[in-house]
């Protein structure tokens, strides 16, 4: 990992919500290495997921600015690509449709959307359901059917934020290996938004812990756990305890 280039850069973000006059972040600086996974932990209502998409261009900011490769963020990029908490899946279209609806969005030859979408479906786990609609998919399986569609636009920055958060144990940490393997296979700039501490640990380069609201950075914290890695080998590490104890307590604080 090229680990000293920013791609991602907030220089003094503040974000207000008129409804409730409620600042959710004030003058925030955070830095997004090249190729790195950054995990971001925070107190609820910390303005987690209004940071992810003030990054993603959907939301803009009150004051300061978001900079990706040296452009400042006004609108969605196409090389960056967001998944959602709640999977995002358009419930008329079977999962080859969802999956293919970026790229028919960046007018991609029919046959390299072709090469692409099966790709990535048989990537994430999808293969023999490519013409099952959301509704027909375990919760699970929507996510995989949303991170397939992220992955087949190729983009250089991905989003994510809380994309196993609604989804059992088991299948939240299938998730997680499935989501370490891929990210082995390419290395790509994430942010990764979460509320476990674990999740961070495992997938996280670093984990920037946030203070509550109006948020800033309270502290950033280097996940010194080599890869490859997989959940199991991440929690049975010298260093996972150490880790998960330092990102509870500060977690404690901001939450007092």
């Amino acid at each position: 990992m090229s680990a000293q280039v920013a791609r991602i850069s907030v220089e003094g973000a503040t974000k207000r919500f008129a409804a409730g006059n409620v600042t959710v972040f004030d003058g925030l600086d955070l830095a997004v290495r090249d190729k790195e996974a950054l995990c971001i932990l925070g107190p609820s209502g910390c303005g987690k997921t209004t940071l992810l998409r003030s990054m993603h261009g959907l939301v803009r900011l009150d004051d300061g600015r978001i900079v990706i490769d040296g452009a400042d963020v006004v609108a969605p990029r196409r090389n960056v690509a967001m998944v959602f908490q709640h999977f995002g899946l358009m419930p008329w279209k079977r999962v080859h449709q969802n999956v293919a609806y970026g790229l028919e969005l960046a007018r991609l030859p029919a046959a390299t959307v072709r090469e692409r979408v099966g790709r990535y479906i048989e990537m994430v786990g999808l293969h023999g359901f490519e013409n099952s609609y959301p509704h027909q998919l375990s919760g699970g399986m929507q996510q995989r059917a949303g991170l397939a569609r992220a992955l087949a636009v190729e983009p250089d920055i991905l989003l994510m934020d809380e994309p196993f958060g609604s989804l059992d144990a088991l299948t939240r940490e299938i998730l997680q290996d499935e989501l370490l393997r891929i990210y082995q296979e390419r290395p790509r700039t994430m942010v990764f938004i979460t509320h476990s501490i674990e999740e961070a640990i495992a997938i996280g380069d670093r984990i920037v812990v946030l203070s509550a609201r109006p948020s800033r950075v309270r502290e950033i914290i280097a996940v010194d756990i080599p890869r490859p890695r997989t959940v199991a080998k991440v929690i049975a590490h010298p260093r996972f305890v150490e880790l998960r104890d330092r990102c509870w307590r500060l977690l404690r604080e901001a939450a007092a």
